[in-house]
């Protein structure tokens, strides 16, 4: 029982446990390390992903428009149109990071611009994003750019409150430090 709330608490779910495990042996096994090597002189926008784009991208995006930066957020798998949930929403107005009038957007809607970053939360978006757009843009994972890199962010949407609230810190940090090297190399 105790053991089974744990994995609540870090990972969200086992599935989450055994994701995180796994992208973190292929992190340190070096697979992801082309997705650390950012040309920071060039990014002009922060281009947030994630599955469904309600938790974790839009919080991203809203995260680097609080510091001044150009940012917009996508899902991989959304109608379109749907409010962030309500938990973002909450974690956002507790840390003045403001998204209420949100809608979510579809990948298929965006537009690659010279200067983008695509920012994806877990290693499936990144090789989804490298398939739809190849060497057109830049792409890394939000994890990576953590104090303690990881290469795996776990979809909080059906975890319960403490891990929903931990990864959300995570993707806020995330975003702060993309904001901050790019401001670094201009």
């Amino acid at each position: 029982m105790i053991f089974t709330q744990y994995i609540k608490n870090h990972f969200g779910s086992k599935r989450g446990l055994l994701r995180a495990f796994v992208a973190e042996i292929a992190r340190k096994l070096g697979c992801y390390k082309h997705l650390d090597k950012v040309d920071f002189r060039n990014v002009k926008r922060l281009v947030f992903v994630c599955h469904g784009n309600i938790c974790r991208s839009p919080l991203g995006e809203a995260a680097a428009k609080r510091q001044g930066f150009t940012a917009i957020s996508y899902g991989l798998d959304t109608r379109g149109g749907a409010h962030a949930d309500p938990r973002a929403i909450a974690f956002g107005d507790a840390h003045q990071i403001l998204f209420r009038e949100h809608k979510t957007r579809q990948i298929k809607q965006y537009q690659p611009c010279a200067g983008d970053l695509l920012i994806g939360m877990e290693p499936r978006h990144a090789r989804h994003l490298k398939k739809l757009y190849g060497a057109d843009v830049q792409i890394t994972l939000a994890g990576l750019w953590l104090k303690a890199p990881a290469a795996y962010l776990h979809d909080p949407y059906n975890a319960n409150a403490i891990f929903f609230n931990r990864c959300e810190s995570l993707v806020v940090q995330a975003a702060d430090n993309l904001v901050q090297k790019v401001k670094e190399q201009q």
